[in-house]
């Protein structure tokens, strides 16, 4: 099952009738952002029957209608770039970043499509500090000839970062047109809506997780204590969820409080559609359970049924494996987990980082410390659980006080959560399970043969430099770079050692063999160093 994970603080207050009731804290604000990796989407499926790339090529058909039909203060329009942000492909997109706070849409005309084929919607967007409470980006779509638009779906306020919508198109429908829509105030000139690359095609939508966000919780006053839930839910492909709640009394570090079903109606359980204002009650007071005093997290999570992997990851299946060679000549044993195929390449990095490249050279320079945080900030990008907690801070960085990273003065305080679905650096003993190949190990000296020249960079082939990733051969797996190219991370196993393995371009031979473990301080960032992540399996 793909699930979405919303962590949201909220703290028990006084309030006049004598109940400590659960509210919102200010200032820690739910952050769920969906994206699947433009770098590792590929487009070209199928010819699309409409397409809009706001490029004027021939091949841009699907016609358009702006309104306004012109440009208003500030932006609105055809660009080339904006504030540091570049098409999600080629060289324009519809970029916007309003004064007035007017409604600013795009409406696409009606494309036939023939009837029991499956086609789906397809468009990028980016969106940056658009205000829940103000502002609004929607998508809606019809399937008839009219000039209503009734059929709005939520899209995510604060992306920054060009995040994929894919919707399958019933069946039945002969016919389907297309509007998309924003509105906000904007004083400071620091808010985006931009889209670009709208198509329809005869396939499948991509697998995409749902949202739950912009999370409100508040108990109410009148002596009921009744508490009320409000959500908004984003689902890309359309399909309605199951959505869950959990609360947390030890900051999110675990979430094992789980209110009674009977207590709670509305917008919960299963069946509960996309859509604007959901609404729960949680009748708190009939709980067996004295809430009264407490504070506690709340997590919201949004099952949609899909629980698709990167294109670029290899299943790892778990098991028992006897190296001849190393620390684990009696035993190396593993669950089943997922791994990536590549190491973390810079494009990667800046697209979760908030920058906008196409390098395919490994990430390097990098801390253990900023590993952690690129990978809770890309599950959260991604809708996933994120691993990582800092201490009772949760798992958004955004939340983590100053100096968390700072080894010589906190040491390591990040714990993790080994069944949480989102991404995390492997273990040492992951790592060298996959470097060996897994059940499907030959016994290399190496990750993939016992001819280091064939699958990895070292100082006797590298030239002094790295390489883009998976150049030379793969292993047993179909894993490329696990010897040679960049050192990569793991998760650590003392305060004093954090494990690197696998050797690097700048150095020898011997430091690529796949047995080879080495350790690093976890503030230090060098250019030999770099990592890989990987995923626990459902």
């Amino acid at each position: 099952m793909r699930t979405n994970v919303v962590s949201h603080a909220v703290a028990i207050t006084e309030d006049s009738l004598g109940w400590n009731g659960i509210r919102p804290n200010q200032s820690i604000r739910p952050f769920a952002l969906l994206a699947l990796f433009i770098l590792c989407i590929n487009l070209a499926f199928a010819d699309p029957l409409a397409l809009q790339s706001f490029e004027n090529l021939s091949s841009d058909t699907w016609a358009y209608t702006a309104d306004p039909s012109s440009a208003v203060p500030f932006v609105w329009g055809r660009s080339y770039s904006l504030a540091g942000v570049r098409a999600q492909d080629q060289l324009r997109f519809w970029a916007s970043s309003l004064m007035d706070p007017i409604e600013a849409s795009v409406s696409f005309s009606n494309v036939a499509i023939t009837p029991g084929t499956q086609h789906s919607l397809s468009f990028f967007y980016y969106t940056k500090n658009l205000n829940p409470a103000t502002d609004q980006i929607k998508v809606c779509l019809e399937y008839d000839n009219g000039s209503e638009w009734n059929n709005w779906q939520p899209l995510l306020l604060n992306t920054q970062f060009w995040s994929h919508f894919s919707f399958n198109i019933p069946q039945t429908a002969s016919t389907a047109r297309v509007k998309i829509l924003t509105q906000y105030t904007n004083p400071n000139s620091e808010k985006y809506a931009h889209w670009d690359n709208f198509s329809i095609k005869a396939e499948e939508a991509d697998l995409t997780a749902a949202v739950v966000f912009n999370t409100s919780v508040v108990q109410r006053t009148d002596g009921s204590k009744l508490v009320d839930i409000y959500y908004d839910l984003f689902d890309a492909n359309g399909g309605n969820c199951e959505i869950g709640l959990k609360l947390s009394e030890d900051g999110g570090s675990t979430f094992n409080i789980i209110p009674s079903p009977a207590l709670l109606t509305g917008d919960i359980g299963e069946n509960i559609a996309p859509g604007f204002g959901k609404h729960i009650i949680w009748d708190a007071g009939s709980e067996s359970r004295d809430f009264d005093g407490d504070q506690f997290m709340a997590s919201f999570s949004a099952e949609n049924g899909q629980y698709p992997m990167p294109e670029n990851f290899v299943f790892v299946e778990g098991g028992t494996i006897y190296p001849t060679t190393g620390q684990y000549t009696s035993g190396l044993t593993v669950s089943d987990f997922y791994i990536g195929k590549y190491e973390v390449t810079v494009a990667e990095w800046e697209a979760v980082m908030g920058y906008n490249t196409y390098d395919n050279y490994p990430k390097n320079l990098v801390s253990w410390f900023d590993a952690i945080e690129y990978c809770n900030r890309r599950s959260m990008q991604e809708g996933l659980t994120p691993c990582y907690s800092y201490l009772t801070y949760g798992t958004n960085p955004d939340n983590w006080p100053a100096g968390w990273n700072y080894y010589m003065i906190v040491g390591i305080n990040v714990s993790c959560d080994w069944t949480a679905t989102g991404y995390r650096l492997p273990s040492e003993e992951e790592w060298e399970y996959a470097a060996r190949g897994g059940l499907q190990t030959h016994g290399y000296t190496y990750s993939g043969s016992n001819d280091l020249n064939a699958v990895g960079w070292y100082d006797g082939n590298s030239g002094g430099s790295s390489h883009p990733v998976g150049q030379l051969a793969d292993n047993e797996l179909g894993i490329f770079d696990m010897s040679g190219n960049l050192f990569e991370m793991c998760w650590y196993t003392s305060n004093d050692r954090l494990p690197i393995c696998g050797g690097c371009w700048h150095w020898g031979s011997d430091f690529c063999d796949v047995s080879y473990h080495s350790s690093w301080w976890a503030n230090d960032a060098y250019s030999e160093v770099g990592f890989r992540v990987c995923r626990t399996s459902p």
